[in-house]
């Protein structure tokens, strides 16, 4: 799981810890379409309509808390791009009443506006925030056609569905027949460059946004695809093992590879975290001075500038706030692995904290 992804499930699990009383907690989300100055009013408002509030503990608690909002409101000059949220109440524990004051400029857009009170903080907006981006994109391949569609959870889009002239087989015997053949090789190795290319243009910009590539078509010309088509190694790193074959290149076979897919893809993190763990192990039993491990080599190197990818278990991540600062400090990448995943208890055994080096 990345960073700000673990990052946010974290506050999640604190806000949903919290239990008031009555309407001691307000929730706001405001999204970056709504108008702020739209907003300001219509916290003024609720603030004045709270004076109806019958219970004098639920008036005065909701009045604080729309209060505190609109003071922290009126101190910003427009939205951030992802919109903001509020989580303000008051927690009432031995007798004495502590205020929680959360604002959390979520990782993605706010697709709502929402205003409640109640006894608990409403956080299935920043919930769905959590999951898997869930952006699969399928690659169907056969001599000279290519048809690449994504796939976000049941919806798939078709993308792209191109022709690359290929030269046919022929017939004919002796020299003849062996030019046709080399012709007919040499376009295929320009037609899988071609794709590859392509795949670079639609993806890279927005790598961190797909989960996995899956091959499928003819099984034969994806594993050719693989080994001469010069895709790119961020690419690379993305292509799920299991190649899907499909007899139709079209729209319709990528509906027929996407059931396939979401059987092979049961848990694309699961996949990504595998990855990981396998290339830094690779690195490992060559003797590359490229990984360390243990959590005090780690931090030695983070705080060195050397890391470009911590591994770290979910269990020891809970224990280390400050590892999120520091790591973003430093421009290092953050990975949480789950504790119920072969890689994880892999990486417990080596202390729970690995990285992979930029020198």
């Amino acid at each position: 799981m990345s960073l700000n992804r673990y990052r946010l499930k974290r506050k999640i699990e604190q806000l949903k810890a919290y239990q008031g009383r009555h309407s001691s907690f307000t929730t706001i989300y405001i999204p970056p379409s709504k108008n702020l100055t739209d907003v300001i009013s219509f916290v003024k408002t609720e603030l004045a309509g709270a004076e109806n509030i019958k219970s004098k503990a639920n008036r005065k608690n909701v009045s604080d808390n729309l209060t505190a909002i609109l003071s922290e409101l009126t101190k910003i000059t427009q939205l951030p791009e992802n919109g903001i949220a509020f989580f303000f109440g008051i927690k009432e524990e031995g007798g004495t009443n502590e205020e929680i004051r959360e604002i959390i400029v979520p990782p993605s857009p706010i697709s709502q506006f929402v205003y409640l009170c109640g006894r608990e903080f409403v956080t299935e907006e920043l919930e769905t925030m959590t999951q898997p981006k869930s952006l699969v994109v399928i690659v169907l391949i056969e001599g000279g056609k290519v048809t690449i569609g994504y796939l976000r959870g049941k919806h798939m889009e078709l993308v792209r569905d191109e022709d690359f002239y290929i030269i046919g087989k022929t017939r004919a015997g002796g020299q003849s027949a062996k030019r046709y053949l080399r012709i007919r090789e040499e376009k295929m190795l320009e037609f899988f460059k071609h794709v590859g290319r392509l795949l670079g243009e639609l993806l890279l910009d927005n790598l961190d946004n797909v989960d996995a590539i899956v091959l499928g078509g003819n099984t034969i010309r994806c594993q050719e695809f693989l080994e001469k088509g010069d895709l790119d190694y961020r690419l690379r790193e993305k292509v799920a093992e299991t190649i899907i074959p499909v007899s139709v290149i079209d729209e319709t076979g990528l509906f027929q590879a996407m059931k396939e897919a979401s059987r092979v893809l049961r848990e694309t993190e699961i996949y990504a975290e595998r990855q990981t763990w396998d290339g830094f192990m690779g690195d490992l039993l060559k003797g590359l001075n490229t990984v360390t491990y243990g959590k005090k080599e780690v931090m030695d190197a983070l705080r060195q500038g050397r890391v470009d990818t911590i591994m770290v278990s979910e269990d020891l991540a809970d224990q280390m706030d400050e590892l999120y600062e520091e790591t973003a400090n430093y421009g290092s990448q953050l990975l949480v692995f789950s504790n119920q995943t072969e890689s994880g208890a892999q990486l417990k055994a080596f202390g729970g904290m690995a990285a992979r080096l930029r020198w």
